[in-house]
């Protein structure tokens, strides 16, 4: 009832100063923090790209906790094939790797509603997915839909930070929120994990040969990451101009 009573009144009585924040006004102590709690969670994941070439031959099941990426999770439970680690470990780490942040998204959701879910949707004209369109409205979409979209939030076409928002901004509780993130979190872990386990060696050959050009491979992502931010900032001036 909180919650519901934070967003109608950011909504209605205090109308948001500026567009590329989810709150109205002067921000309370929790709205700085989950604000920056976002934004290092979307640091993190930034800075885990440069790591993965050290850890995926040689650790994937830390990796796997750390990033829930799902080629390492593939890479960890080959190296179960070969028993290197147990599979159970491999399908813990994979889920609980994927699942580690939702939880922030789900309070940012409770806190600022509508306001977060359409900021994390962009500008109306980029909202061209149907996923998106479902989740990115005036209005909370239907429950069931929020709920089957938490879910099915590790596939790739689903906006999952727009799924764990949303949730909070229906009201979700937060256990029922993690026992839906749970359910799709496992599913997906437990199909990479057992694709790993299928191959078996090659994967865990071609891991540790990525190991072992480490240094070249971390090199050549923070290269990419750096072209990708000036190509985004060279745009962003000329359509500024």
């Amino acid at each position: 009832m909180i919650a519901e009573t934070r967003h109608v009144r950011i909504n209605k009585t205090r109308p948001l100063d500026k567009s590329w924040l989810p709150w109205g006004g002067s921000p309370s102590m929790r709205d700085l923090v989950c604000w920056y709690g976002i934004w290092l969670v979307f640091a993190y994941s930034f800075a885990m790209w440069p790591l993965k070439p050290w850890l995926i031959g040689t650790n994937p099941v830390l990796l796997a906790v750390l990033t829930g990426d799902q080629s390492t999770m593939t890479v960890a439970g080959a190296f179960a094939r070969v028993g290197e680690t147990p599979y159970v470990l491999t399908l813990i780490a994979g889920t609980v790797g994927m699942m580690k942040f939702a939880w922030v998204f789900w309070l940012a959701g409770r806190l600022w509603g509508g306001n977060l879910v359409r900021l994390l949707a962009g500008p109306p004209d980029e909202r061209k997915k149907r996923s998106r369109n479902l989740l990115a409205r005036e209005t909370p979409a239907n429950r069931r839909v929020i709920a089957a979209a938490v879910v099915l939030a590790p596939l790739p076409l689903i906006p999952s930070a727009l799924a764990f928002a949303s949730a909070g901004w229906v009201g979700m509780s937060l256990t029922t929120f993690l026992v839906l993130n749970l359910i799709g979190s496992a599913a997906w872990a437990g199909l990479f994990t057992g694709l790993g386990f299928a191959i078996g060696s090659p994967a865990v050959h071609m891991a540790e040969r990525v190991t072992d050009y480490a240094v070249w491979v971390s090199l050549a992502i923070v290269a990419a990451m750096l072209l990708m931010r000036l190509t985004v900032s060279l745009r962003a001036a000329g359509k500024s101009s």
